[in-house]
Protein backbone atom coordinates (compact mmCIF):
# COMPACT_ATOMS: atom_id res chain seq x y z
CA UNK A 1 0.00 0.00 0.00
CA UNK A 2 1.59 3.61 -0.82
CA UNK A 3 0.47 6.70 0.68
CA UNK A 4 -1.77 7.87 -2.59
CA UNK A 5 -3.87 4.46 -1.51
CA UNK A 6 -3.65 4.23 2.30
CA UNK A 7 -6.80 5.71 3.91
CA UNK A 8 -5.79 7.57 7.59
CA UNK A 9 -6.50 10.36 9.82
CA UNK A 10 -3.38 11.85 8.97
CA UNK A 11 -0.04 10.22 6.87
CA UNK A 12 3.14 11.56 8.62
CA UNK A 13 5.75 13.06 6.52
CA UNK A 14 9.02 13.38 8.52
CA UNK A 15 10.87 16.62 6.85
CA UNK A 16 15.02 17.73 7.76
CA UNK A 17 15.72 20.78 8.28
CA UNK A 18 18.01 22.23 5.40
CA UNK A 19 17.32 19.26 3.16
CA UNK A 20 14.58 18.94 0.17
CA UNK A 21 12.01 16.69 -0.09
CA UNK A 22 13.09 12.73 -0.73
CA UNK A 23 11.24 10.12 -2.10
CA UNK A 24 8.11 8.63 -1.85
CA UNK A 25 7.90 11.97 -0.63
CA UNK A 26 8.30 13.57 -4.01
CA UNK A 27 5.82 11.09 -5.49
CA UNK A 28 3.27 12.12 -2.94
CA UNK A 29 3.82 15.92 -3.35
CA UNK A 30 3.45 15.08 -7.25
CA UNK A 31 -0.23 14.21 -6.06
CA UNK A 32 -0.40 16.60 -4.10
CA UNK A 33 0.34 19.34 -6.82
CA UNK A 34 2.94 20.22 -5.01
CA UNK A 35 1.30 21.11 -1.58
CA UNK A 36 4.16 19.92 0.36
CA UNK A 37 7.07 21.54 -1.20
CA UNK A 38 5.17 24.86 -1.07
CA UNK A 39 4.74 24.53 2.67
CA UNK A 40 8.49 23.58 2.96
CA UNK A 41 9.97 25.93 0.38
CA UNK A 42 8.24 29.27 1.63
CA UNK A 43 9.17 28.09 5.60
CA UNK A 44 6.74 27.82 6.74
CA UNK A 45 7.35 24.11 7.92
CA UNK A 46 11.51 24.33 8.93
CA UNK A 47 12.56 20.89 9.73
CA UNK A 48 13.44 21.62 13.56
CA UNK A 49 12.93 18.81 15.55
CA UNK A 50 9.74 18.34 17.08
CA UNK A 51 7.79 20.96 14.86
CA UNK A 52 4.62 19.84 13.77
CA UNK A 53 1.99 20.89 11.08
CA UNK A 54 -1.04 19.36 9.82
CA UNK A 55 -1.99 20.24 6.57
CA UNK A 56 -5.76 19.61 5.54
CA UNK A 57 -6.30 17.75 2.36
CA UNK A 58 -9.50 18.03 -0.02
CA UNK A 59 -9.84 14.74 -0.92
CA UNK A 60 -6.70 14.28 -3.76
CA UNK A 61 -5.89 10.81 -1.87
CA UNK A 62 -8.10 8.68 0.72
CA UNK A 63 -6.42 10.03 3.79
CA UNK A 64 -7.36 13.69 5.37
CA UNK A 65 -4.40 15.22 6.65
CA UNK A 66 -1.00 15.53 6.15
CA UNK A 67 1.21 15.91 9.38
CA UNK A 68 5.07 17.52 8.53
CA UNK A 69 7.20 16.47 11.31
CA UNK A 70 10.64 17.94 11.58
CA UNK A 71 13.84 15.91 12.54
CA UNK A 72 16.15 18.80 13.38
CA UNK A 73 19.92 18.63 11.09
CA UNK A 74 20.76 15.32 10.24
CA UNK A 75 23.94 15.82 11.96
CA UNK A 76 22.36 15.78 15.23
CA UNK A 77 19.94 12.67 14.49
CA UNK A 78 20.61 9.65 16.93
CA UNK A 79 18.10 6.90 18.28
CA UNK A 80 17.05 8.68 21.22
CA UNK A 81 16.28 11.92 18.86
CA UNK A 82 14.40 9.93 16.05
CA UNK A 83 12.14 8.17 19.53
CA UNK A 84 11.42 11.67 20.25
CA UNK A 85 10.27 13.15 16.89
CA UNK A 86 7.85 9.79 17.00
CA UNK A 87 6.99 10.45 20.28
CA UNK A 88 6.19 13.90 20.13
CA UNK A 89 4.12 13.90 16.38
CA UNK A 90 2.11 10.77 18.00
CA UNK A 91 1.22 12.74 21.00
CA UNK A 92 0.25 15.61 18.65
CA UNK A 93 -2.12 13.67 16.39
CA UNK A 94 -3.51 12.40 19.07
CA UNK A 95 -4.46 16.00 20.27
CA UNK A 96 -5.58 16.87 16.63
CA UNK A 97 -8.38 13.96 17.10
CA UNK A 98 -6.39 11.80 14.27
CA UNK A 99 -6.58 8.23 15.99
CA UNK A 100 -4.91 6.22 12.87
CA UNK A 101 -1.87 7.40 11.57
CA UNK A 102 0.55 5.91 8.55
CA UNK A 103 4.24 6.86 8.89
CA UNK A 104 5.94 7.43 5.40
CA UNK A 105 9.53 6.04 5.21
CA UNK A 106 11.61 8.89 3.60
CA UNK A 107 14.54 9.34 4.51
CA UNK A 108 16.89 9.93 7.39
CA UNK A 109 13.45 7.43 8.39
CA UNK A 110 14.63 4.29 6.45
CA UNK A 111 14.16 0.44 6.77
CA UNK A 112 16.55 0.18 10.11
CA UNK A 113 14.70 2.71 12.08
CA UNK A 114 11.98 0.55 12.13
CA UNK A 115 12.50 -0.33 16.00
CA UNK A 116 12.54 3.67 16.54
CA UNK A 117 9.33 4.85 14.82
CA UNK A 118 7.76 2.03 16.77
CA UNK A 119 9.18 2.60 20.05
CA UNK A 120 8.82 6.57 20.06
CA UNK A 121 4.84 6.19 18.50
CA UNK A 122 4.26 3.90 21.66
CA UNK A 123 5.72 6.43 23.50
CA UNK A 124 3.82 8.57 22.26
CA UNK A 125 0.40 7.31 23.85
CA UNK A 126 1.17 7.48 27.48
CA UNK A 127 -0.21 10.26 29.40
CA UNK A 128 1.45 12.02 32.51
CA UNK A 129 -2.41 12.97 33.74
CA UNK A 130 -3.55 9.28 33.46
CA UNK A 131 -4.92 9.60 37.18
CA UNK A 132 -7.05 12.65 36.12
CA UNK A 133 -10.92 12.52 36.19
CA UNK A 134 -12.98 13.84 32.92
CA UNK A 135 -12.62 14.00 29.39
CA UNK A 136 -8.94 13.54 28.38
CA UNK A 137 -6.99 16.04 26.14
CA UNK A 138 -6.38 13.62 23.17
CA UNK A 139 -7.57 10.54 21.66
CA UNK A 140 -6.23 7.35 21.17
CA UNK A 141 -3.68 5.79 18.87
CA UNK A 142 -6.15 3.08 17.36
CA UNK A 143 -3.71 2.20 14.28
CA UNK A 144 0.00 2.95 13.57
CA UNK A 145 0.80 2.11 9.72
CA UNK A 146 4.06 1.80 8.55
CA UNK A 147 4.16 2.45 4.67
CA UNK A 148 7.57 1.36 2.95
CA UNK A 149 9.21 0.10 6.16
CA UNK A 150 9.26 -3.28 4.25
CA UNK A 151 7.74 -6.94 4.17
CA UNK A 152 7.55 -9.97 6.69
CA UNK A 153 8.59 -7.23 9.91
CA UNK A 154 5.80 -8.25 12.34
CA UNK A 155 8.35 -9.84 15.04
CA UNK A 156 10.02 -6.55 14.47
CA UNK A 157 7.27 -4.62 14.80
CA UNK A 158 6.28 -6.67 18.18
CA UNK A 159 9.76 -6.28 19.56
CA UNK A 160 9.60 -2.70 19.45
CA UNK A 161 5.89 -2.51 20.82
CA UNK A 162 7.64 -4.86 23.69
CA UNK A 163 10.17 -1.95 24.12
CA UNK A 164 7.52 0.68 23.92
CA UNK A 165 4.81 -0.37 26.34
CA UNK A 166 7.57 -1.21 28.76
CA UNK A 167 9.41 2.11 28.52
CA UNK A 168 5.57 3.35 29.15
CA UNK A 169 5.51 1.22 32.30
CA UNK A 170 8.14 2.20 33.95
CA UNK A 171 7.10 6.09 33.32
CA UNK A 172 3.29 5.04 34.68
CA UNK A 173 5.24 3.41 38.02
CA UNK A 174 7.40 6.62 37.82
CA UNK A 175 4.34 9.14 37.83
CA UNK A 176 2.51 7.62 40.91
CA UNK A 177 2.59 9.16 44.15
CA UNK A 178 4.11 7.71 47.06
CA UNK A 179 1.08 7.22 48.86
CA UNK A 180 -0.29 4.45 46.20
CA UNK A 181 3.55 3.18 45.18
CA UNK A 182 4.71 1.96 48.16
CA UNK A 183 7.19 -0.40 48.74
CA UNK A 184 4.67 -3.16 49.32
CA UNK A 185 3.16 -2.40 45.53
CA UNK A 186 6.16 -2.31 43.81
CA UNK A 187 7.02 -5.91 45.51
CA UNK A 188 3.24 -6.45 44.69
CA UNK A 189 4.18 -5.69 40.73
CA UNK A 190 6.79 -8.23 40.83
CA UNK A 191 4.79 -11.19 42.04
CA UNK A 192 2.55 -10.75 38.71
CA UNK A 193 5.50 -10.17 36.92
CA UNK A 194 6.30 -13.48 38.76
CA UNK A 195 3.10 -15.23 38.33
CA UNK A 196 2.88 -14.04 34.40
CA UNK A 197 6.64 -15.83 33.31
CA UNK A 198 6.45 -18.24 35.99
CA UNK A 199 9.86 -16.39 37.71
CA UNK A 200 11.36 -17.07 40.96
CA UNK A 201 10.55 -14.32 43.51
CA UNK A 202 11.49 -13.64 46.69
CA UNK A 203 10.46 -10.49 48.72
CA UNK A 204 12.42 -9.64 51.85
CA UNK A 205 10.15 -7.78 54.94
CA UNK A 206 11.93 -6.66 58.08
CA UNK A 207 12.58 -9.87 59.58
CA UNK A 208 14.22 -11.68 57.15
CA UNK A 209 16.46 -8.22 56.18
CA UNK A 210 17.53 -8.07 60.26
CA UNK A 211 18.38 -11.69 59.75
CA UNK A 212 20.94 -11.23 56.26
CA UNK A 213 21.97 -8.20 58.02
CA UNK A 214 20.83 -5.80 55.64
CA UNK A 215 21.53 -3.09 58.20
CA UNK A 216 21.88 -0.02 55.40
CA UNK A 217 18.43 -0.57 54.07
CA UNK A 218 16.99 -0.90 57.23
CA UNK A 219 18.73 2.23 58.64
CA UNK A 220 17.11 4.31 55.67
CA UNK A 221 13.72 3.14 56.11
CA UNK A 222 13.60 3.39 59.78
CA UNK A 223 11.95 6.81 60.28
CA UNK A 224 9.22 5.54 58.01
CA UNK A 225 5.99 3.28 59.26
CA UNK A 226 6.08 1.61 55.71
CA UNK A 227 8.09 -1.12 55.97
CA UNK A 228 11.04 -1.89 53.54
CA UNK A 229 10.83 -4.84 50.90
CA UNK A 230 14.43 -6.26 48.98
CA UNK A 231 12.84 -7.92 46.28
CA UNK A 232 14.13 -10.52 43.98
CA UNK A 233 13.03 -12.10 40.33
CA UNK A 234 15.14 -14.77 38.90
CA UNK A 235 15.34 -15.81 35.06
CA UNK A 236 16.39 -19.36 35.16
CA UNK A 237 17.12 -19.87 31.33
CA UNK A 238 20.99 -19.18 30.55
CA UNK A 239 23.43 -22.35 29.52
CA UNK A 240 24.94 -24.05 33.04
CA UNK A 241 28.40 -22.28 33.49
CA UNK A 242 26.93 -18.98 31.60
CA UNK A 243 26.73 -15.48 32.69
CA UNK A 244 23.99 -13.88 35.65
CA UNK A 245 22.96 -11.02 35.03
CA UNK A 246 21.95 -8.62 37.84
CA UNK A 247 19.88 -5.40 37.20
CA UNK A 248 19.91 -3.82 40.66
CA UNK A 249 17.40 -0.84 40.62
CA UNK A 250 16.88 2.10 43.47
CA UNK A 251 13.41 1.68 44.89
CA UNK A 252 12.67 4.59 47.28
CA UNK A 253 9.23 4.84 46.99
CA UNK A 254 9.59 8.62 48.31
CA UNK A 255 12.77 10.29 49.55
CA UNK A 256 12.00 13.63 52.18
CA UNK A 257 15.73 13.17 52.88
CA UNK A 258 15.22 11.98 56.06
CA UNK A 259 17.00 13.97 59.02
CA UNK A 260 18.72 15.86 56.70
CA UNK A 261 15.58 16.93 55.07
CA UNK A 262 15.09 18.56 51.93
CA UNK A 263 13.69 22.04 50.97
CA UNK A 264 9.97 21.82 50.15
CA UNK A 265 10.05 23.31 46.55
CA UNK A 266 10.10 20.27 44.44
CA UNK A 267 9.79 17.42 46.79
CA UNK A 268 7.19 16.02 45.72
CA UNK A 269 8.28 15.45 42.39
CA UNK A 270 10.12 12.75 44.70
CA UNK A 271 7.91 10.16 44.07
CA UNK A 272 9.66 9.32 41.49
CA UNK A 273 12.61 8.11 43.44
CA UNK A 274 12.24 4.61 42.56
CA UNK A 275 12.85 5.03 39.05
CA UNK A 276 15.55 2.63 38.61
CA UNK A 277 13.34 0.13 40.31
CA UNK A 278 10.45 1.02 37.28
CA UNK A 279 13.10 0.24 34.98
CA UNK A 280 14.70 -2.90 36.12
CA UNK A 281 10.88 -4.25 36.96
CA UNK A 282 9.87 -3.17 33.28
CA UNK A 283 12.81 -4.46 31.65
CA UNK A 284 12.38 -8.26 33.35
CA UNK A 285 8.96 -8.35 32.17
CA UNK A 286 9.96 -8.00 28.32
CA UNK A 287 13.38 -10.45 29.48
CA UNK A 288 11.30 -12.93 30.05
CA UNK A 289 8.23 -12.11 27.69
CA UNK A 290 11.09 -12.66 24.91
CA UNK A 291 12.62 -15.79 26.94
CA UNK A 292 16.29 -14.69 26.31
CA UNK A 293 18.64 -17.63 26.90
CA UNK A 294 20.45 -16.00 29.85
CA UNK A 295 20.14 -15.98 33.76
CA UNK A 296 18.89 -12.75 34.72
CA UNK A 297 17.64 -11.15 38.40
CA UNK A 298 15.65 -8.43 39.16
CA UNK A 299 16.70 -6.70 42.01
CA UNK A 300 14.65 -3.85 43.96
CA UNK A 301 15.54 -2.15 47.48
CA UNK A 302 12.21 -0.16 48.16
CA UNK A 303 11.66 1.85 51.17
CA UNK A 304 10.69 5.46 52.09
CA UNK A 305 13.20 7.84 53.52
CA UNK A 306 11.18 9.38 56.33
CA UNK A 307 12.47 11.70 58.83
CA UNK A 308 10.69 10.22 61.62
CA UNK A 309 11.61 9.75 65.31
CA UNK A 310 13.40 6.62 64.74
CA UNK A 311 14.93 7.75 61.50
CA UNK A 312 18.72 6.86 61.49
CA UNK A 313 20.89 10.75 62.43
CA UNK A 314 24.28 11.82 61.00
CA UNK A 315 26.77 10.28 62.41
CA UNK A 316 25.76 7.00 62.88
CA UNK A 317 27.81 4.21 61.95
CA UNK A 318 25.89 1.07 59.93
CA UNK A 319 27.36 -2.19 59.43
CA UNK A 320 26.21 -3.24 55.73
CA UNK A 321 25.37 -6.49 54.40
CA UNK A 322 28.77 -6.95 53.05
CA UNK A 323 30.47 -6.79 56.48
CA UNK A 324 31.68 -2.66 55.69
CA UNK A 325 30.94 0.05 57.86
CA UNK A 326 29.64 3.03 56.91
CA UNK A 327 29.29 6.95 58.74
CA UNK A 328 25.78 8.08 57.52
CA UNK A 329 27.19 11.83 56.87
CA UNK A 330 23.69 12.98 55.37
CA UNK A 331 20.75 11.04 55.39
CA UNK A 332 19.69 12.03 51.85
CA UNK A 333 22.61 10.35 50.22
CA UNK A 334 20.36 7.61 50.94
CA UNK A 335 20.38 5.63 47.35
CA UNK A 336 23.77 4.34 47.48
CA UNK A 337 22.94 2.53 50.76
CA UNK A 338 20.11 0.49 49.71
CA UNK A 339 21.85 -0.48 46.39
CA UNK A 340 25.41 -1.18 48.77
CA UNK A 341 23.10 -4.10 50.38
CA UNK A 342 20.87 -4.92 47.30
CA UNK A 343 24.43 -5.73 45.33
CA UNK A 344 25.23 -7.71 48.32
CA UNK A 345 22.01 -10.01 48.16
CA UNK A 346 22.16 -9.86 44.34
CA UNK A 347 26.15 -11.98 44.79
CA UNK A 348 24.86 -13.60 47.39
CA UNK A 349 22.85 -15.31 44.69
CA UNK A 350 25.28 -16.01 42.16
CA UNK A 351 25.62 -12.81 39.77
CA UNK A 352 28.16 -12.56 37.52
CA UNK A 353 27.54 -8.82 35.91
CA UNK A 354 26.14 -6.52 37.54
CA UNK A 355 24.39 -3.34 36.66
CA UNK A 356 22.39 -0.75 38.95
CA UNK A 357 20.33 2.19 37.92
CA UNK A 358 19.45 5.14 40.60
CA UNK A 359 18.40 8.40 40.70
CA UNK A 360 21.30 8.95 42.79
CA UNK A 361 23.18 12.25 42.47
CA UNK A 362 22.25 16.03 41.49
CA UNK A 363 25.57 15.99 40.60
CA UNK A 364 24.53 13.88 37.43
CA UNK A 365 22.07 16.70 36.07
CA UNK A 366 25.01 19.21 36.50
CA UNK A 367 27.57 16.81 34.59
CA UNK A 368 25.41 16.15 31.22
CA UNK A 369 21.62 17.29 32.12
CA UNK A 370 18.59 16.11 31.31
CA UNK A 371 19.42 14.61 27.72
CA UNK A 372 22.09 11.72 28.98
CA UNK A 373 22.41 9.03 31.56
CA UNK A 374 26.00 9.47 33.67
CA UNK A 375 27.91 6.15 33.96
CA UNK A 376 30.75 4.90 35.78
CA UNK A 377 32.09 1.60 35.31
CA UNK A 378 34.80 -1.00 36.67
CA UNK A 379 35.53 -3.33 33.63
CA UNK A 380 35.81 -1.72 29.93
CA UNK A 381 34.46 -4.78 28.11
CA UNK A 382 31.16 -5.03 30.26
CA UNK A 383 30.70 -1.07 29.78
CA UNK A 384 31.29 -1.62 25.96
CA UNK A 385 28.73 -3.91 26.27
CA UNK A 386 26.05 -1.56 27.91
CA UNK A 387 27.19 0.86 25.80
CA UNK A 388 26.06 -0.95 22.78
CA UNK A 389 22.82 -1.61 24.16
CA UNK A 390 22.48 1.82 25.17
CA UNK A 391 23.23 2.97 21.36
CA UNK A 392 20.86 -0.07 20.23
CA UNK A 393 18.25 1.75 22.71
CA UNK A 394 18.15 5.25 21.80
CA UNK A 395 18.83 5.65 25.30
CA UNK A 396 22.03 7.75 25.79
CA UNK A 397 24.67 6.78 28.70
CA UNK A 398 28.43 8.52 28.97
CA UNK A 399 31.10 7.16 31.11
CA UNK A 400 32.79 9.12 33.42
CA UNK A 401 36.02 8.18 34.85
CA UNK A 402 37.19 6.64 38.01
CA UNK A 403 40.29 7.67 39.42
CA UNK A 404 41.98 6.44 41.68
CA UNK A 405 42.78 10.48 43.49
CA UNK A 406 39.13 10.16 44.50
CA UNK A 407 39.18 7.04 46.87
CA UNK A 408 40.23 9.48 49.75
CA UNK A 409 37.27 11.53 49.25
CA UNK A 410 34.99 8.44 50.62
CA UNK A 411 37.46 8.11 53.62
CA UNK A 412 35.79 8.20 57.42
CA UNK A 413 37.39 9.06 60.67
CA UNK A 414 35.04 6.22 62.04
CA UNK A 415 34.14 3.86 59.36
CA UNK A 416 35.54 1.81 56.01
CA UNK A 417 33.20 4.51 54.23
CA UNK A 418 31.09 7.72 54.50
CA UNK A 419 28.41 7.70 52.02
CA UNK A 420 28.47 11.57 51.29
CA UNK A 421 30.14 14.99 51.23
CA UNK A 422 32.91 14.67 48.93
CA UNK A 423 32.86 18.00 47.73
CA UNK A 424 33.90 17.26 43.89
CA UNK A 425 33.16 14.69 41.24
CA UNK A 426 29.75 13.93 43.39
CA UNK A 427 28.58 11.44 40.48
CA UNK A 428 31.73 9.57 40.21
CA UNK A 429 32.26 9.60 43.61
CA UNK A 430 28.79 8.42 44.14
CA UNK A 431 29.68 5.46 41.96
CA UNK A 432 32.58 4.97 43.59
CA UNK A 433 31.13 4.09 46.66
CA UNK A 434 28.38 1.45 44.88
CA UNK A 435 31.76 0.02 43.90
CA UNK A 436 33.08 -0.92 47.46
CA UNK A 437 30.49 -3.57 47.34
CA UNK A 438 30.64 -5.61 43.72
CA UNK A 439 33.42 -7.50 44.78
CA UNK A 440 35.32 -6.82 41.90
CA UNK A 441 32.69 -8.21 39.32
CA UNK A 442 32.31 -6.53 36.25
CA UNK A 443 29.86 -3.85 37.32
CA UNK A 444 28.14 -0.57 35.57
CA UNK A 445 25.92 2.18 37.56
CA UNK A 446 24.20 4.18 35.34
CA UNK A 447 23.14 7.68 37.33
CA UNK A 448 19.37 8.21 35.91
CA UNK A 449 19.01 11.21 38.27
CA UNK A 450 18.25 13.75 35.36
CA UNK A 451 17.59 11.09 32.74
CA UNK A 452 14.91 9.84 34.03
CA UNK A 453 12.94 12.75 34.31
CA UNK A 454 12.86 15.95 32.56
CA UNK A 455 11.93 18.87 34.72
CA UNK A 456 13.62 21.63 32.62
CA UNK A 457 10.70 23.47 30.85
CA UNK A 458 13.19 25.02 28.38
CA UNK A 459 14.28 21.78 27.28
CA UNK A 460 11.90 20.72 24.98
CA UNK A 461 13.25 18.43 23.10
CA UNK A 462 13.37 15.96 25.67
CA UNK A 463 9.65 14.64 27.12
CA UNK A 464 8.51 16.41 30.25
CA UNK A 465 8.20 14.59 33.34
CA UNK A 466 9.15 10.73 33.21
CA UNK A 467 10.92 9.14 30.83
CA UNK A 468 11.32 5.72 31.72
CA UNK A 469 15.52 5.93 31.16
CA UNK A 470 17.31 2.70 31.27
CA UNK A 471 14.24 0.30 30.52
CA UNK A 472 15.05 -0.38 26.78
CA UNK A 473 18.58 0.11 27.70
CA UNK A 474 18.84 -3.02 30.15
CA UNK A 475 16.65 -5.37 27.66
CA UNK A 476 19.52 -4.93 24.81
CA UNK A 477 21.81 -4.99 27.51
CA UNK A 478 20.25 -8.45 28.22
CA UNK A 479 20.05 -9.84 24.48
CA UNK A 480 24.11 -9.40 24.20
CA UNK A 481 24.96 -10.67 26.95
CA UNK A 482 22.69 -13.97 26.10
CA UNK A 483 24.48 -14.01 22.50
CA UNK A 484 27.41 -12.01 22.52
CA UNK A 485 28.97 -13.14 19.23
CA UNK A 486 25.83 -13.44 16.87
CA UNK A 487 26.43 -15.43 13.83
Amino acid sequence: MTATQVQADAIAIPVVAGRGLQEPVQQLDSTLGGMVSEIVSRNEHRGRLLEILPVHLSGQIPSRRLLLYGLGSLRDMDGQRMRYAHHEMIRAARTYGYGKVAVLKAEPVVEENLAAVVEGSVMGTWEQRSRQSGQRDRVELEELILLGFGLDREHDVVAAEQLGEATNRAREWQNLPGNVLTPEALAEEARRIARRHELEVEILGPEELRAGGYNLLLGVAAGSNVPPRLIRLHQKRGPEGGPTLAMVGKGITFDSGGISIKVAKNMHLMKADMAGAAAVLAAMEVIAARRIPLDVMAIVAATENMPGGSAQRPGDVITAASGKTVEIINTDAEGRLVLADALTHALRHGASHLIDLATLTGAATVALGHAATTAVSNNDAFWEMVAAASQRAGDRAWRLPIYADYRVLLQSKYADLRNSDYGEAGSICGGMFIQEFVEGKPWVHLDIAASSWNSNGDLTTIPRGPTGAGTRLLVHLAELLAHPNPA
